[in-house]
């Protein structure tokens, strides 16, 4: 008997209508007609069934602080705006909360798989397994002190335990987030480096997010950040680095060549002013690129789909090319490109694949008449478009409707801390 079974869905990248089944939360069989007994039965007649999505760079729990500081450069907007504000108010409760707002949206826009970085990650593991989404966590590492930790020493013991406390778990895993060059000196980023080689974990960091960074790093070290990076021994098929906006043709060669992962998030770039990445040449030279929102305080959304559209339109306008980045490839770098960093996997709807999909109503005005379906979920497609969505086998969302979280509940409880933080901000 099948745990899940998808009825008469239309894949676009196989052009036809076909029946999924699913076991164990993994693909067993996509075909027409299957007759097989299942457990859950989808009805999915005039609908699109994509892989989901998995944002691979965010802060969920910034949720919470979302549209707070908007309009200011990115030092400006975490020194006088966001890291007063967490110093205030970042707690276990706060992080939870935040978490579920964060994950509840992300659900909504079709993402199973997010890839974060913040404080008291515990939480956001807790509530992940709650709801039944993937979640990367690692708390930020910095050579200054903050609620996590005070030291150095604090801070490895700490990441050292919370990773062998998340080993084993099916959904969530640990991840070392060192935040960024600019906030961990060299001997911080080779114990981080030494720490990740000996529990085998990924390295989520920070890197060329502005041009400031890029000089600052390449005035105090006499390297480029990507090179002063691969000069320390961290450049390697284990490190997921978000932003890389600011590089040199030498740097995107170097990524290429050692397998690092960089983790797209043009519309964070965008509101803050820091710039935009060369994401076709970055795939022109083979580098693996993946697609993030960044956190929601400074994108402000964790709509992938919006995402997918701006990263494409942004390069075709950059470069003068219409076909710097077509809609398969983007498609591919928001699905397949992230799981596959790491090593989860799915992103493809074939047997033996780990089920992690979502349903597109096509009924909308927008998207009428539908001619190229891949085409027009990247180009023409809303976050409300996405009917369900499904990680590993369960069904999280069907025609709109969350199955593991009570939205209204989310939404209240977020407005409760929308009257402290308002209440601070005021005195």
């Amino acid at each position: 008997m099948l745990d899940l079974l998808i009825k008469g869905a239309y894949i676009p990248q196989k052009g036809k209508v076909l029946d999924v089944g699913v076991k164990d939360g993994v693909i067993i069989r996509v075909e027409e007609g299957i007759e097989e007994e299942a457990r859950y039965t989808i009805k999915a007649e005039g609908k699109l069934l994509f892989p989901s999505f998995a944002n691979m760079h965010t802060h969920i729990s910034m949720s919470l602080l979302r549209g707070i500081g908007a309009d200011l450069p990115l030092m400006d907007w975490l020194q006088k705006v966001i890291w007063p504000l967490e110093s205030e108010f970042v707690s276990p409760q706060f992080v939870r909360d935040g978490a579920l707002l964060g994950i509840a949206e992300a659900i909504k826009s079709g993402t199973t798989l997010l890839m974060d970085m913040y404080f008291f990650e515990e939480e956001i593991a807790k509530v992940a397994k709650e709801v039944g989404i993937r979640v990367g966590l690692g708390f930020g590492i910095l050579d200054f002190p903050t609620k996590v930790a005070k030291t150095q020493e604090e801070y490895l013991a700490r990441a050292r335990e919370f990773a062998r406390n998340l080993k084993g778990e099916d959904l969530v895993f640990p991840v070392l987030c060192p935040h960024a060059p600019y906030t961990c000196g060299p001997d911080t980023l080779r114990k981080v480096k030494a720490l990740a080689d000996e529990e085998g974990l990924y390295i989520h960091i920070h890197v060329s997010e502005t041009l400031h960074e890029f000089q600052s790093i390449k005035e105090q070290y006499g390297k480029t950040p990507v090179a002063y990076l691969d000069h320390l021994g961290l450049l390697a098929p284990n490190l997921l680095m978000a932003h890389v906006v600011w590089t040199e043709p030498f740097e995107r060669d170097l990524i290429a060549h050692r397998g690092a992962k960089v983790l797209h998030c043009p519309e964070s770039n965008l509101k803050l002013g820091s710039g935009i990445a060369p994401v076709s040449d970055y795939l022109k030279r083979g580098v693996h690129v993946c697609l993030g929102t960044d956190g929601p305080a400074s994108n402000d959304n964790l709509d992938m789909l919006e995402e997918m559209s701006t990263m494409v339109k942004l390069q075709k306008g950059v470069t003068g090319d219409p076909g710097a980045i077509d809609a398969p490839t983007a498609l591919k770098v928001a699905t397949q490109m992230g799981f596959q960093a790491v090593n989860i996997k799915a992103g493809l709807i074939e047997p033996g694949y780990e089920a992690d999909l979502i349903l597109v109503d096509t009924s909308g005005l927008h998207l009428q008449p539908l001619y190229d379906p891949i085409a027009q979920l990247v180009y023409s497609a809303k976050s409300s478009d996405i009917d369900t969505v499904v990680c590993k086998g369960r069904v999280l969302m069907e025609k709109r409707e969350l199955k593991t979280i009570d939205e209204e509940e989310v939404k209240f409880v977020a407005k409760r801390w929308k009257e402290k933080i308002l209440q601070k901000i005021r005195n």
